[in-house]
């Protein structure tokens, strides 16, 4: 049986104040900085590879993650160099013409159509923007292309007698609920997305095994960490 453990991490706080932050491309501010740091800081162990989604409020922090360990050998596996590997799949939905707004500007022009969004998104898709069944595809084939290459990894690195990996996916809190959902089996679930507290910097942990004839089975581990 093959283990890949995967951490997903959300990224911190970010510049632009309260705004709707889907595919708006905003940086993160120092505190977020601080708090992905203090996040992986207290996961630290051997890690494979990290994966990101290609906005700037992961990719950065990305980047400079795999920097650092790589320069300490300790933490990385020697079997390939660690680079931050980056996917447009695991970025946030796609708000449309609420993308990078005001909330309270939002809710004071659209609060009908926002809040018949949040009660059922699967319904009620934002102006011009993804729908659930798009943002769920495209998340679920990057995460499938991620878990495909790190077990044909496993399969070839004969020095790996575990036969387990870890790796982070720095990423943002849509994506995280919805591999939330997929690994308990829970389908178009409004709770994952309205009612499940997720803060910034959150870092969840799903261990997906693996059996000999190539069929997946996914474990949510909890509790898991988080940076307050």
């Amino acid at each position: 049986m093959k283990q890949v453990r995967l951490l997903l991490l959300r990224h911190g706080e970010c510049e632009g104040g309260a705004i709707l932050r889907g595919r708006v491309d905003v940086p993160l501010s120092e505190k977020g900085w601080q708090q992905m740091s203090a996040a992986v800081e207290a996961q630290a162990s051997v890690c494979s590879a990290i994966y990101s989604s290609t906005s700037r409020r992961c990719g950065e922090f990305a980047q400079a993650f795999a920097a650092e360990l790589h320069s300490t050998a300790a933490l990385v596996s020697e079997s390939r160099p660690l680079q931050a590997q980056f996917f447009s799949g695991l970025q946030e939905i796609d708000f449309g013409d609420w993308d990078g707004r005001r909330l309270d500007e939002l809710y004071q022009q659209e609060g009908e159509r926002l809040a018949a969004y949040w009660q059922n998104p699967w319904q009620t898709p934002p102006p011009n923007g993804e729908t659930m069944a798009s943002f769920e595809s495209r998340v679920n084939g990057a995460i499938d292309q991620i878990l495909a290459a790190e077990f044909e990894r496993l399969t070839v690195d004969s020095q790996n007698a575990e036969l387990a990996a870890k790796v982070w996916v720095v990423t943002h809190g849509g994506v995280i609920r919805h591999l939330m959902a997929r690994a308990l089996g829970v389908e178009r679930a409004v709770g994952f997305y309205s009612q499940l507290d997720l803060p910034v910097a959150a870092v969840v942990s799903i261990n997906v095994l693996q059996d000999e004839h190539g069929v997946c089975y996914w474990r949510l581990d909890w509790p898991s960490g988080r940076c307050e």
